[in-house]
């Protein structure tokens, strides 16, 4: 994943456990797309202070994401959903019952394996 969607996902998980400032200046850097310069300026801080706020934010969300691993679950549940969601579509075109009956053992195991893992 690259590093600025994932970022900003982690963001998105584990935002509230930074501090106000380190959210911030992650927030309108990764998702408002604003350079160090232009958040320094906004926030009235020195673009080093920027720079400290990003490193020390970041590594942060990578210890949450390391200890709790959210992202990683979500990200897992989300491709074998999106795989369910295929089979069920490709389902509807299948004239064959055997082959629908496979196709419905599939999806059934994966939705178990998602239920299992919540």
């Amino acid at each position: 994943m690259e590093e600025c969607a994932q970022i900003s996902m982690l963001l998105d998980f584990y935002g509230q456990l930074l501090t106000k400032r380190q959210y911030e200046i992650l927030d309108l850097h990764y998702n408002g797309d604003c350079s160090l310069g232009e958040i320094a300026g906004q926030l009235n801080i020195s673009r080093q202070g920027v720079y400290d706020g990003v490193k020390k934010g970041k590594e942060a969300l990578k210890a949450y994401e390391k200890k709790l691993g959210l992202v990683s679950r979500f990200t897992k549940h989300e491709k074998n959903l999106r795989s369910i969601l295929e089979n069920l579509k490709e389902m509807k075109n299948m004239d064959n019952k055997d082959n629908l009956n496979d196709m419905i053992d599939i999806c059934v195991k994966e939705l178990e394996k998602v239920i299992i893992e919540l």
